[in-house]
């Protein structure tokens, strides 16, 4: 007999047939298990081990959820934490899987794991107390109730789509701001913005001036601020595609920088690190300035053709700042680093202007004693960041 199929039929039949498919995937992964890769688009392995699980999913039904580390903070911190919470250590390589059986953390791999041995971790997973730790095929049982509560809780985040706050914005900002406040002071005395900016208003006050001079003070500040800060965000970008052991990089690189400029000025004459053919050009720039609009040019022109003498502490910021998982806590961040920056150019402008402070006291504040002085305390400032940061931080 033949029956034909109405809308309850057929409603019947999908319903019969999603019941099929679960049971298939269910008996495809009996296991209930889930493996997450935290990975780098540049890493051989990764791509080696996203196959592998690929493989092991068409095979057994075991789903995989690949996390890129590249380009995100937040992903780069939580995979920092798992690294710290199972070995601890500096070092850190990629690729690491967590194995998740029945909403539960049972196990994580640091390596390439092939087929079977991914396999065999989930079976010895199922049957494991705590959590296993599998290093270069040695396997081991992290038994810290502690330690296993918080990778815990970092996958329930990543699970649930809400990313686990490893810090706080509190947190954040009471870390940073000592090393803002050191490194931003150490920029600010930049002899080589401080000479170019002393000698615009000598210009300016004998063209236009107190007046003249304050307004294209201002101008100057105001692009070079902008301009700062449009690189501290770039410099920040770039930082956070690598790992966090690049603050360290950096800082080592901040040390040599600073040692360096410090044996170069010990004599008390400044030498400038600014290539020849940017002086000459930075310097073309601020004949021609006769007002705000020319000061406000010369600003912009100054925060690039002058970055080789003040790149060392805003180097090393943006690196320490690429480790603030918060956006708009790094933007206001960056901001008061760049206003500390400026500030001694604004103090200056006040002198000039409010204060009557004469073109003579303006003349002797570029002396290269004067220049030189400021250099050495700022790469002693960058020299006593960079060193906290890398037995410290």
């Amino acid at each position: 007999m033949i029956i034909p199929v109405g809308a309850r039929s057929f409603e019947l039949v999908m319903a019969l047939c999603l019941i099929l498919a679960f049971t298939v995937a269910a008996s495809a992964n009996p296991q209930k298990a889930l493996v997450i890769e935290y990975g780098e688009a540049l890493c051989h392995d990764c791509a080696k081990q996203k196959q592998i699980l690929e493989s092991l999913n068409r095979s057994s039904g075991v789903p995989y959820l690949y996390v890129e580390l590249m380009g995100n903070e937040t992903n780069v911190k939580e995979f920092d934490r798992i690294y710290e919470l199972v070995v601890g250590g500096e070092l850190r390589a990629t690729p690491l899987l967590v194995l998740v059986v029945e909403g539960k953390a049972k196990a994580v791999a640091l390596g390439l794991l092939d087929e079977s041995e991914l396999q065999n971790l989930i079976e010895r997973a199922q049957k494991a107390p705590g959590l296993l730790v599998a290093v270069g095929g040695d396997i081991k049982e992290l038994t810290d109730n502690s330690r296993i509560e918080e990778i815990q809780e970092i996958i329930d985040a990543r699970l649930s789509g809400s990313p686990y706050a490893l810090v706080s914005p509190e947190e954040d900002a009471s870390r940073v701001l000592p090393l803002l406040l050191t490194l931003s002071a150490a920029d600010s005395v930049n002899p080589c913005t401080f000479a170019v900016y002393t000698a615009l208003l000598l210009v300016v006050l004998t063209l236009r001036g107190r007046k003249g001079a304050a307004l294209s003070a201002l101008s100057f500040a105001a692009a070079v601020y902008a301009c700062y800060y449009a690189l501290g965000l770039g410099l920040v970008a770039v930082s956070s595609l690598f790992p966090y052991v690049f603050v360290k990089a950096v800082a080592a690189i901040g040390i040599a920088v600073g040692a360096y400029s410090i044996a170069a000025n010990l004599g008390g004459r400044f030498k400038s690190p600014v290539p020849e053919p940017l002086k000459r050009v930075t310097e073309a720039a601020l004949m021609k300035v006769t007002g705000p609009a020319g000061a406000a040019a010369l600003g912009v022109l100054c925060s690039f053709t002058l970055l080789p003498c003040s790149s060392g502490p805003y180097v090393v910021f943006a690196a320490v700042l690429s480790r603030v998982s918060q956006p708009a806590l790094r933007y206001m961040l960056l901001g008061l680093y760049n206003a500390v920056f400026v500030s001694p150019l604004l103090a200056i402008a006040a002198a000039v202007s409010a204060l009557n402070v004469a073109a003579k006291r303006v003349k002797r504040w570029r002396s290269e004693e004067v220049l030189a002085r400021m250099e050495l305390a700022g790469s002693a400032l960058l020299i006593a960041v960079c060193v906290y940061l890398l037995l410290a931080y």
